[in-house]
């Protein structure tokens, strides 16, 4: 038996060596650096533990204090800690505001005084007895696309805080820093914080501070110690500073022990500067980039990012592509300074690609953004402006789109989910004069055109669409969701996207965004919030009607004072022979009616086929909404029998005319290059030959309403 059971042992070890081996080549191989490094730290927190509620975990603490606790490591040295805001990088020296090392018995530690409602980073590293080359890994440097290696927390708000300082009379190197003294009576909605302290009435201040903001961080800050002589005048002059600079302006009480409980309101101002002659971007081959060289595009977002950070260039510059040639993005471009870009030969067109080739997972094709507005950097609480950001004469394509429907063309891709502009949601409050895009194309953007986010007030005094084509875009799922054209998610009341918004001779064929434009938001509108809403001669060719409740407008609930125009737009819905879609057109969703709200609806029309080529019936002028039209009694302008718009109830119906003219005897050809069958889609059902949708030059379209009185998009005229 002896025997037997030593047979067996030699049995079990054998198999396990055979096992042992057989595994070896699925096993990462350990460098001997990697082997004698000590173990990583990790911070405590739901990542690391699973618990959503664990009262030992790292958070924030006292509204901007943030408490730290992590494993320890037998045999440790010490531990080093790094933290960075949000936006900062880890391998830019002046974006780490914290280094620090502490002993092997320090487990847990509290940072305090930290950025109010700003994002920050932390990472720690295990140090070793033996030195530097067998310190660990650090833990905290992964990016959003690496959360289990991502240490990140965001402060919360500091409420209350006075209208204290402002700032005016700004010229290339100079500015003028009021400051307002008087406490205000006390208002239970918004109570002062109690941080600031004041006597006889008077909020207390003793300095001035203007500092450059990230931008532009090797500038001198200017420190203004007031004297009773200036608190008396209400006011300092700041000179000596650089112009086309941003400078951040705050005003300090020293009293206050806590840095960030100090200040006052804070405002971010640019300085003027002398717009030159426009900038011309040659086109130059990317000799980097395989998928630039085989389709002889020139890189662009590096450019248009340096001039974020360039004091050279003002405000304003006028930057030209090359008409004709194709230009690419190989990472989003911030617009967080106002700048105009356009053809050099107005009419001729240049491309410019956003994003190019696949990403590095191979899952998906590279789709950049552009980003209006930015996040904070270290130091920056306030609100920036930005000036008019404008695109003229420029196709914005991404020839690599997947969505919904063609997705079957790329084997193992995800849907993309880019936009034209996607603002960051942890930018600062901004305040944008004018977003405009003219005589542009737009394909590719399967999840918007525009959409804002965050908590933070977004202001945008003007967007502007006009002569625009948008087309092969959206369908992010089988029911064209996505989201909206201009898409608003206000929690500040004092956002306002719609301050004035014109959408005007544009055409959208086949777009299945989820809406034109949206903003539910139900707050308690600041005064200064009013939206004005203008969509005017465009042509919607089977846009936003893949599925149900995609309306035109969705605003359910408006501020006081608003105004909608909408007028001589032209609603066509077609499809070929043997196509079993359903088309669902929705035209308002309004829910609450505030005083002033009015409505200016005329003259919008139909073509009438509901079938391809031989149809015989046609639609009535409420047949080409299905879903609450604009005469909706409850959710449209048809309210109280249409007492709000400007020509009654009866204007606000979509009319097909006296005579209705079908679809395919109007266009020479409106319609898609592939239907769909059964629960079945071709890939290309979203297509559209464009030169088909011209008009046809015949008595019956010459002598039609939708043609003598310009309605739709007049390019296909």
């Amino acid at each position: 038996m002896k025997t037997k059971i030593l047979t067996w042992n030699m049995v079990l070890a054998s198999l396990l060596t055979m096992f042992l081996q057989s595994c070896q080549k699925n096993l990462l191989t350990l460098t001997d650096e990697d082997q004698n490094r000590s173990f990583m730290a990790v911070f405590r927190h739901q990542g690391n533990t699973g618990k959503s509620s664990d009262p030992l975990a790292s958070q924030v603490v006292n509204t901007n204090d943030m408490y730290l606790v992590w494993n320890g490591i037998h045999g440790a040295a010490g531990y080093r800690l790094k933290m960075k805001v949000q936006s900062g990088s880890w391998d830019i020296p002046g974006d780490i505001l914290w280094d620090t090392i502490v002993g092997p018995d320090v487990l847990k530690l509290t940072k305090i005084d930290l950025q109010y409602s700003t994002k920050h980073n932390f990472a720690i590293q295990t140090l070793s007895p033996m030195g530097e080359a067998y310190h660990s890994k650090w833990y905290g440097l992964g990016d959003g696309a690496h959360n289990d290696d991502r240490a990140e927390w965001e402060m919360g708000e500091r409420i209350g805080i006075p209208d204290v300082v402002s700032v005016a009379n700004v010229t290339e190197t100079s500015m003028r820093v009021w400051f307002d003294l008087t406490v205000p009576p006390p208002n239970p909605t918004t109570p002062l914080n109690p941080s600031f302290q004041y006597e006889d009435g008077k909020f207390l201040i003793d300095e001035i501070l203007v500092q450059p903001a990230s931008v532009n961080r090797d500038l001198e800050t200017k420190s203004i110690k007031l004297t009773d002589a200036d608190r008396a005048n209400g006011y300092v002059d700041v000179t000596g500073l650089t112009s086309n600079s941003l400078y951040v302006v705050n005003g300090l009480n020293g009293k206050v022990g806590r840095y960030w409980d100090r200040l006052y309101n804070t405002s971010m101002v640019r300085m003027r500067g002398q717009v030159g002659e426009p900038i011309l971007i040659p086109h130059i081959l990317d000799s980097e980039n395989v998928w630039a060289q085989q389709n002889n595009v020139s890189r662009l977002d590096t450019i248009l990012n340096n001039f974020l950070l360039d004091n050279t260039l003002a405000e304003g510059t006028i930057f030209m592509l090359e008409a004709g040639k194709k230009y690419y993005m190989g990472s989003n471009v911030v617009l967080a300074k106002g700048l105009t870009l356009r053809s050099n030969l107005p009419g001729t067109k240049p491309i410019v690609y956003m994003g190019l080739g696949y990403n590095e997972t191979n899952t998906g094709s590279n789709a950049l953004n552009f980003q209006l507005g930015r996040p904070a950097q270290a130091g920056e609480i306030g609100s920036i402006t930005v000036g008019d950001v404008i695109f003229d004469d420029i196709s914005f394509e991404l020839p690599l789109a997947v969505n919904f429907f063609n997705q079957s063309l790329y084997p193992g891709k995800s849907i993309n989910g880019n936009y034209f502009i996607n603002q960051h949601s942890a930018s600062m409050p901004f305040t944008c004069s004018r977003l405009e895009t003219r005589n542009c194309n737009f394909q590719g953007m399967v999840r918007s055109w525009f959409r804002t986010q965050g908590s933070n007030r977004q202001v945008i005094e003007n967007i502007i669409i006009d002569n625009c084509l948008f087309h092969d875009a959206g369908m992010y799922d089988t029911n064209g969701r996505g989201y909206p054209l201009i898409t608003g998610a206000a929690v500040s009341v004092a956002t306002n996207i719609f301050n004035n918004v014109v959408i005007k001779n544009n055409s959208f064929i086949g777009i299945s965004w989820d809406q034109l434009v949206r903003e539910n938001a139900n707050l308690a509108w600041a005064s200064s919030v009013v939206w004005n809403v203008t969509i005017e001669n465009n042509t919607f060719l089977n846009a936003f009607s893949v599925s149900n409740g995609r309306f035109l407008i969705q605003h359910q609930n408006p501020p006081a004072n608003s105004t909608y125009t909408v007028k001589k737009n032209l609603f066509i819905s077609v499809k070929a022979t043997g196509d079993n879609r359903d088309f669902y057109q929705s035209g308002m969703d309004f829910r609450t009616y505030r005083p002033g709200l009015s409505f200016d609806i005329a003259d919008n029309y139909a073509t009438s086929a509901k079938s391809a080529n031989n149809a015989v019936t046609y639609y009535s002028s409420a047949e080409i909404f299905n879903n609450q039209p604009f005469s909706h009694a409850s959710r449209g302008a048809g309210f109280n029998n249409g007492v709000l718009n400007a020509g009654g109830l009866e204007a606000t119906k979509v009319t097909t005319g006296p005579t209705p003219i079908a679809p395919e005897n109007l266009m020479v050809d409106p319609y898609p290059k592939g239907k769909k069958v059964g629960a079945n889609w071709d890939t290309n059902a979203h297509l559209y030959n464009l030169n088909g949708l011209r008009y046809k030059n015949t008595p019956e379209v010459l002598n039609h309403p939708i043609y003598t009185e310009g309605i739709g998009d007049p390019r296909w005229r």
